[in-house]
């Protein structure tokens, strides 16, 4: 399979998004959000877009707290000696910020909104004070939430929702990904089997590929896949089976 990053119609909202925060009327203005299910490529698609502009991405974990989510940041901005206090640590972000400004990308955001919003308030203070963009990405319930929290709610310009992938999504990554040809019928099996989830497209590749290695080169039907659903790991099975 090729390593490659396919721009899907996900892809093509969130980049949307962030063009509507970089043409804001209001500066403090400065929050992308991205909200969809899980599986459906928003820490695949905010990780890419994290590494082709320089931005700082933070995967928040689930017992986050405001020292805990300043101090990876502060580690990602290349700082070696992390700061004891929430008040330095703030300190040092803010400066390395205010010196070579860089997007901050925020995946799992909904471990901030627990009963707790103080980490995010921090990212917004810091997102504010240094100038720079917000991404956050969760969960699909996040935008309700953030809707009881003005403060953060009114600093969103741009959204992005995604969504189930499209039969034109699969047939594009089996295009752009697959090594070998397959046939319409097996494009429209993978969306079938795969429930939206873009991770499940993968293995629906991968599991293509298997089948076709077998076949030699020729275009992979439903007759050489047979009754197995292709978004399963089938070597996961055979593992098993062994």
């Amino acid at each position: 399979m090729k390593r490659l990053f396919v721009q899907t119609s996900n892809v093509n909202r969130f980049l949307a998004a962030i063009n509507d925060v970089e043409q804001r009327a209001a500066p403090e203005a400065s929050i992308t959000l991205v909200s969809g299910d899980a599986g459906f490529g928003k820490s695949r698609t905010s990780q890419w877009w994290a590494l082709h502009n320089d931005a700082v991405f933070i995967r928040v974990k689930a017992a986050c707290t405001p020292h805990w989510i300043l101090t990876d940041l502060v580690k990602e901005l290349g700082e070696q000696a992390p700061a004891y206090s929430c008040e330095n640590l703030f300190g040092q972000a803010l400066g390395v910020l205010a010196k070579n400004p860089r997007p901050l990308v925020i995946d799992e955001v909904e471990h901030t909104l627990k009963n707790d919003i103080r980490a995010l308030e921090i990212l917004r203070d810091l997102s504010d004070m240094a100038e720079v963009q917000l991404v956050l990405s969760g969960r699909e319930f996040v935008l309700g939430t953030l809707k009881r929290h003005k403060q953060l709610y009114t600093r969103i310009s741009g959204h992005a929702e995604f969504g189930p992938a499209t039969l034109a999504d699969v047939k594009l990554c089996v295009d752009k990904l697959c090594d070998v040809p397959v046939a319409p019928e097996v494009i429209e099996k993978i969306h079938h089997d795969c429930e939206g989830h873009i991770r499940e497209v993968i293995k629906g590749i991968a599991n293509v590929e298997r089948a076709g290695a077998r076949n030699k080169g020729k275009t992979v039907t439903l007759e050489v896949i047979g009754e197995r659903p292709l978004c399963q790991d089938w070597r996961k099975k055979s593992s098993r089976a062994a």
